[in-house]
């Protein structure tokens, strides 16, 4: 690990802080090569000479939006298209069938949450157009919301690598709604028209963003710091209508304190929102106020 170090030790821990403080979440202590390979990326993309430069004018200066693209960077996650199969066979096969009847003649709106460079998306956005004969009077609308970075750009854009679209994706669903664009895959404008994303603070509410039938929020929550945790999901669950769902990875579970959500039996990590809750005195107390928004000095 040495012969990748360019920075002052005491950096590096200030780096963790950082990423726990603006995102609630807790960078490994061997995480120098994590910090040098994604930060020298960003080095270059805002013009610096080197890494140690921008990292000591960051902490000198305390620029927000630098700061922001820093935290992103080391919060982007090796996402796969259709990554983990179970989940989506019983996404389409049992939850979905259950939502066009809960909120039968109503828009089915789609929320996923830290959806990074958006394989999530538009992995979903396939299997929703795959299938919409089934469903034929049901609109589905689907939202993207993470962080600010170099792979949400991407995601907006609709662009991945060809290593990118070999992992995960079908053969057949790479010729129905991708195109060639140089080195890269470009999604077709008919599938892209039917995903929206936004930059938007983790940590902060979703009180502004309206309800969600479904909120996708898979394989991350085990990153963030316990107080994240119940910041991130109290936020999420008023955002789900009763009857809405939530969508964990496969083997995540929020445990006993469940935010008044149902697991479903043999469902993996899909948790429905009921009417009450059933331990009003399991409420925690209110955490602090969400850190700023803001992504502009």
């Amino acid at each position: 690990m040495s012969n990748v170090r360019s920075l002052k030790p005491g950096y590096y821990e200030a780096l963790r802080r950082l990423t726990l403080e603006l995102a609630g979440v807790k960078l490994g202590a061997d995480s120098e090569f994590l910090v040098e390979t994604r930060l020298a990326a960003v080095a270059r993309q805002e013009g610096y000479d080197d890494l140690p430069s921008m990292v000591g004018e960051l902490f000198s200066e305390g620029k927000t939006r630098l700061a922001v693209n820093v935290v992103a960077a080391l919060l982007e996650r090796d996402m796969r298209f259709f990554d983990d199969k179970a989940g989506f066979d019983t996404l389409i096969n049992d939850v979905l069938p259950l939502l066009c009847e809960s909120f039968k003649g109503q828009p089915i709106n789609i929320l996923c949450y830290g959806c990074g460079s958006g394989q999530d998306v538009y992995s979903l956005a396939m299997t929703l157009a795959d299938i919409s004969q089934k469903h034929p009077s049901t609109r589905f609308n689907i939202v993207g919301l993470d962080y600010p970075s170099r792979g949400l750009s991407r995601a907006m854009e609709g662009r991945f690598t060809h290593f990118e679209v070999q992992r995960g994706l079908p053969a057949r669903q790479l010729v129905k709604y991708f195109n060639r664009d140089g080195e890269d895959w470009l999604v077709n404008d008919a599938l892209r028209e039917r995903v929206s994303f936004q930059e938007f603070h983790l940590l902060s509410s979703l009180k502004d963003q309206g309800k969600f039938e479904l909120v996708m929020f898979r394989n991350s929550l085990a990153r963030y710091a316990a107080s994240s945790q119940m910041r991130i999901l109290r936020s999420l669950v008023p955002a789900i209508p009763v009857d809405g769902y939530l969508m964990l990875g496969s083997e995540e579970t929020l445990g006993e304190l469940n935010f008044g959500m149902d697991w479903l039996e043999g469902a993996g990590g899909f948790y429905k929102r009921r009417a009450t809750r059933k331990h009003p005195d399991m409420i925690v107390a209110e955490i602090a106020e969400p850190l700023r928004t803001d992504f502009h000095e």
